[in-house]
């Protein structure tokens, strides 16, 4: 019996995964492969794909918590009991990378909030009890797509609005891989899998639970599955998030509203279109500073591979890529028309958002 704690990153197929095995649960159950729903461990828990809740209620700096810490402890020792009947069980959320970051005000927070994940990671294996078979599982990819997929996931899921640059500068915590998995390593056995490698025969749900718990039968109907997956949000229409962020006293409601009728507009636009060229923006960042970031990283990401996984992708995927042929950076002239054409649905100039001051 182990217990598979599925931690991330995003947009590595998490959902996709969580996703498939939500859908094909009892499927998988009668193989031996379980995948609780948060209501089959506590009543009147969370009845959904994906196990949020408990990573929220298990992170140190959640308020509020879903759960309490007698829910938790309650979720624990059912999970713990139920496991025993199944040879592999499955928990998945991609909040259990962020346990324990929080926010950082000031510089000096950094070392801080690695000592908050170590503990909040003690207490967990603390929380499992030290006797169950629980293996920490995580999905990294190649940390430059990483991060800029992390930048657009922030602003479609908050309010933020700041821009790349300060981003990185604030969050590049967030792909610091070897020191989040010596975090969970000092408690946990871990296995850590390379997205791309995942991804290399497009079956990546297939390949997860096939590395995980080996042969299993695939459901009936896992072609039309397949084509069921969690796509990126295009940056323009990302861009045009972050400006309805800053619309102080815009009701999060309308905003969401306003936002989702832009993209849709955007996935329908017709290749005849002014704007038809902005779909194939796919970086945030110029050539220039991807490989720039990219090498600041080469140092690290051999460690990575030496110690954790050693498939793991470090630079360009492609070489195209690395030479900037394959790079289609947002420029300032996109992001006018973008928003211009979001905004009044025609096709704007710099001056649009820059008017002559009056006399």
């Amino acid at each position: 019996m182990t217990i598979f704690l599925h931690i991330g990153t995003h947009k590595t197929g998490t959902t996709a995964i969580q996703r498939h095995l939500g859908r094909n649960a009892d499927f998988y159950a009668s193989q031996g492969l379980w995948y609780p729903r948060e209501s089959e461990l506590l009543e009147g828990g969370r009845d959904a794909p994906t196990h949020l809740n408990i990573a929220r209620s298990l992170d140190c700096t959640t308020k509020p918590k879903p759960y309490s810490e007698e829910q938790l402890q309650a979720m624990a020792r059912a999970l713990v009991t139920k496991a025993s009947r199944y040879a592999h069980t499955i928990v998945s959320a991609e909040a259990f990378w962020r346990i324990g970051f929080g926010r950082i005000d000031q510089e000096e927070d950094r070392e801080l909030m690695w000592v908050r994940k170590a503990d909040n990671v003690r207490r967990i294996r603390e929380l499992f009890g030290r006797d169950a078979d629980v293996q920490v599982v995580c999905v990294i990819r190649e940390r430059a797509a990483y991060l800029q997929s992390s930048y657009s996931e922030l602003i479609l899921a908050t309010f933020y609005r700041k821009s790349i640059h300060k981003f990185l500068k604030a969050f590049r915590h967030v792909a610091d891989y070897q020191r989040q998995l010596d975090a969970w390593q000092q408690h946990f056995p871990v296995r850590t899998l390379s997205y791309e490698t995942l991804c290399e025969q497009h079956d990546l749900t297939q390949r997860f639970l096939h590395t995980l718990a080996g042969h299993l039968a695939l459901p009936p109907d896992m072609e039309e599955q397949r084509r069921q997956f969690n796509v990126g949000h295009p940056i323009p229409c990302v861009v045009f998030k972050r400006y309805l962020n800053g619309m102080e006293g815009l009701p999060r409601e309308q905003l969401i509203r306003m936002y989702n009728k832009g993209r849709r507009r955007f996935a329908k636009t017709a290749a005849s279109s002014p704007i038809a060229g902005l779909k194939a923006i796919n970086s945030w960042l110029t050539a220039k500073e991807l490989r720039r970031l990219r090498r600041s990283f080469l140092a690290d990401d051999a460690q990575i591979r030496a110690r954790f996984c050693p498939q793991f992708v470090s630079g360009a995927t492609r070489k195209a890529d690395d030479d900037g042929e394959g790079i289609t950076p947002l420029t300032k002239e996109a992001q006018y028309l973008t928003l211009g054409w979001m905004l009044s649905q025609k096709q704007p100039t710099a001056a649009w958002f820059n008017p002559a001051p009056t006399p």
